[in-house]
């Protein structure tokens, strides 16, 4: 006797689409049975005329907790992750206290296994201060060791080759994966410092401070440096065609490259056009991209350069964005994602864009692989954990702000129509998500830990 059954869907994994039934039991993955093989289950769920695709893992969620849960929290983003079919969040280290010494990460995870209700991992912030102490935030708990160069407090910064050099070989021998955050200081410095003088206050002048390349130069830099390390490492948030047209040499100069490339949902659907009319509520790090730059990323997705879409939910109140309607300097930086991010997908699917395989790739299959908890997570296969959502390809609907489960409430792709919605969301065999209600305690959640495929 099974727990559960998902009946007469069509399962969608990155190398396989067909029509089968999902047996369930003790929260895994139990048999996946052709729809007309009769098995006994407790309960079923019918899923005819709707997708069913592995739950989604993003390695890049700012959950803002502790320190800032007047933006965000563990319990509202995991929630609003849940909607937006998140079976997995990496919750990002830029909190208060910052998650940079073992104490803190495991702080952390507390508030995670009080509050979460999909399952969750910690990263670290590696910085100057900390770097011969990585064993102990590994044993602490952290799943990433995540380094920027770029937009954190200069204490968090890493700018010397002689600190990436040594973070990247020692995360290689502890086997840690390490995202990058790659953007010139220096120059983005330079350039705000010139806008500013000019009295620039307008969207595009944070663009213009954020030129391409800023990003391109650190990236050809860094990913050297990675390359020699042997470390695995993925580059965050890339956004200029410079940056992936040597992010893809890098790649095919070894044939098991440690290589990888993630790119955001705010660069594929929203051009600099957008900042304009956007203001404040389109800022973001690195700031949009012209139209060419859009075009360029959706090829790099198609052909394999870039490995994985990582949401980068950043979210921060309004007052907090529209403190720079007309001094764009004093806005917050970040936009919410996660409950965004695969409705835009799935309607680009819906458009022939990318195929429903693919982003299942990018967006569950891949981003597990990249932090070691693949095939416990990030597929339907017999023995993972039964982590699904129900997708229902068919219903249009408009994304709205006021309607979302994060704190925030807004979003830079209000008003945006779309084909394609989460109907469901489950977790290790219960469902967490129903039709627009979270539907498990906070606490559901459980800690992920990597090695358990």
């Amino acid at each position: 006797m099974l727990d559960y059954m998902v009946v007469n869907g069509e399962i969608v994994t990155p190398s396989w689409r067909g029509q089968a039934n999902i047996g369930i039991k003790d929260g895994r993955v139990a048999v996946i049975s052709s729809s007309d093989l009769e098995l006994e289950a407790a309960d079923y769920y019918d899923a005819r005329g709707k997708l069913v695709i592995p739950a989604l893992v993003d390695t890049h969620v700012h959950l803002r907790d502790p320190g800032y849960s007047h933006k965000e929290d563990f319990y509202t983003g995991t929630s609003a992750a849940a909607a937006g079919g998140y079976g997995t969040v990496v919750a990002q280290p830029n909190t208060a206290p910052p998650a940079m010494d073992p104490a803190s990460i495991s702080s952390v995870i507390e508030l995670g296994e009080a509050r979460s209700v999909v399952d969750f991992a910690v990263s670290a912030q590696v910085a100057p201060g900390n770097i011969n102490s990585l064993a102990q935030l590994k044993e602490a708990g952290a799943l990433i060791f995540d380094v920027a160069t770029c937009d954190v407090p200069d204490a968090w910064l890493v700018l010397t080759g002689k600190d990436c050099w040594a973070i990247f070989t020692r995360a290689a021998e502890l086997g840690v994966p390490v995202a990058v955050y790659a953007t010139d200081a220096s120059m983005v410095g330079a350039f705000t410092k010139a806008l500013q003088d000019q009295g620039r206050l307008d969207p595009l002048a944070w663009a213009e401070s954020r030129p391409p390349v800023t990003e391109a130069a650190e990236v050809a830099r860094l990913s050297q440096i990675a390359r020699e390390t042997g470390a695995k490492i993925m580059f965050r948030q890339i956004s200029s065609t410079a940056s992936l047209d040597i992010l893809r040499s890098v790649k095919a100069s070894r044939p098991l490259s440690n290589i990888s490339v993630e790119v955001n949902p705010h660069h594929l659907f929203l051009t600099k056009e957008d900042l304009e009319r956007l203001g404040p509520v389109g800022k973001m790090a690195p700031p949009i991209r012209d139209s060419g730059t859009v075009k360029a990323l959706w090829e790099a997705l198609c052909d394999g350069t870039v490995d994985m879409i990582g949401g980068d939910h950043a979210p921060h109140t309004w007052e907090e964005k529209m403190v720079g309607e007309k001094d764009i300097w004093q806005a917050a930086s970040g936009v919410p994602t996660l409950e965004t991010a695969l409705p835009l997908m799935l309607d680009a699917a819906s458009r022939g864009k990318i195929t429903i395989e693919k982003i299942v790739g990018l967006m569950a299959e891949k981003p597990a692989r990249w932090l070691n908890i693949y095939p416990r997570k990030g597929t339907l296969a017999v023995g993972s954990d039964a982590d699904l959502v129900i997708n229902d390809p068919d219903s249009s609907w408009e994304i709205r702000g006021k309607d979302l489960l994060s704190k925030c409430r807004w979003t830079p792709f209000e008003g945006f129509k779309v084909k394609g919605k989460v109907e469901g969301t489950m977790v290790r065999g219960q469902w967490v998500y129903e039709r627009g209600n979270i539907v498990a305690r906070p606490g559901y959640g459980q800690r992920v830990l990597c090695h358990e495929g």
